[in-house]
């Protein structure tokens, strides 16, 4: 059966059955022991159903993670460019994300040294997105081995999301923080969900796993005086999801690798632009420095109001994700209305 149509015939029959009902605050048994035996076969990383939280959604994970890590005036490490959630959730919960930027000329990755160099007193977590969103930066094995080494030798806790997990062009591959070694385990939070890797952005099902079972217990004492369970027809479905083989979604990688190579052969025809060529997720992540002189700006946020307006096409401005000179585009649309965007962006550009 069809992995979409696998998913949603499981939903129609949870609530047919009668599956409408509060459910753990922490998520099903079922579901709890359907993320372990995924993170164990995927990743090799094994977590008992008392160390997973399921929450709405990866974005809501994250904001438990953080909220029950930091306490006031704590500094999060956070590499830029990053997805805009991140400092707002970070403030929220009382901390102060330290940003240390990056670059194409380094990957849009952050170094031991520049990581070295943000460190401080109050610093207790580095958050580390692998594949990012939104450069599609993927760390090597030895890149994540270089900063685990560091983190772990800091006592920082990672807190890494993992939500584009199945979104690696080859030969790039994703890699935990938490498989490195047993002390990376021990210090890092995966975070992630079934949103980007199964298509299921508005079924709002995410997850949490801690080796700290004391962690994933107050994320969840959290999570009941917020939200509760996450909807139990969803939760379901996302059982069947975390249960189907890495084979499901060869269908969707395969349409998307063919949109990433329409992206970069569009852009790097374009003088001025400089695209990266994104290792996993499914974004353009586009350096418009040398291309904003010819449309008189200074600033892409003003350039991407007027591709808007002249162009009608929409792309989000880098200073959004701590990339100011960027704009970010995302090709999981239909490859026709790819082609037509992308045609054009590459006009505007040239223009």
């Amino acid at each position: 059966m069809e992995p979409a149509l696998a998913i949603r015939q499981a939903a129609a029959e949870a609530a047919m059955a009668g599956h409408s009902h509060y459910t753990q605050v922490s998520g099903t048994l079922a579901l709890r022991q359907a993320v372990g035996r995924a993170l164990l076969r995927d990743q090799g990383l094994a977590y008992t159903p008392d160390q997973i939280v399921i929450s709405a959604g990866a974005k809501h994970a994250l904001f438990n993670a953080f909220s029950c890590l930091l306490d006031p005036g704590d500094e999060a490490i956070l590499p830029a460019p990053y997805w805009v959630s991140y400092p707002e959730q970070i403030k929220l919960a009382g901390g102060r994300a330290v940003v240390v930027p990056s670059s194409a000329e380094d990957g849009y990755k952050l170094t031991p040294a520049k990581l070295e160099q943000a460190l401080g007193p109050k610093s207790r977590l580095l958050v580390l997105n692998s594949p990012n969103n939104p450069s599609g930066a993927v760390y090597t094995e030895q890149e994540l081995r270089a900063l685990v080494a560091i983190a772990v030798e800091r006592d920082l806790t990672i807190v890494s999301d993992e939500v584009y997990q199945q979104v690696v062009y080859p030969p790039a591959r994703h890699v935990s923080p938490a498989s490195l070694s047993q002390a990376a385990f021990e210090a890092t939070v995966v975070v992630s969900g079934v949103s980007k890797s199964y298509a299921m952005t508005g079924w709002r099902i995410g997850y949490l796993a801690s080796p700290d079972p004391q962690l994933a217990k107050a994320a969840s004492a959290l999570q009941s005086q917020v939200t509760g369970n996450p909807t139990a027809v969803a939760q379901r479905a996302a059982e069947v999801a975390f249960g189907l083989p890495k084979e499901a979604t060869a269908g969707q990688l395969a349409a998307f690798t063919r949109r990433r190579a329409a992206v970069l052969e569009a852009c790097s025809a374009v003088a001025g632009a400089r695209i990266t060529p994104p290792d996993g997720a499914f974004y353009g992540f586009v350096d418009l420095e040398g291309c904003l002189q010819r449309w008189h700006e200074t600033s892409t946020d003003a350039f991407c109001q007027r591709l808007l307006a002249e162009y009608g096409v929409a792309v989000v401005p880098g200073s959004a994700f701590g990339a100011p000179g960027a704009i970010r585009f995302s090709f999981a649309v239909a490859d026709q209305v790819l082609a037509e965007a992308l045609g054009r962006l590459v006009e505007a550009l040239s223009r």
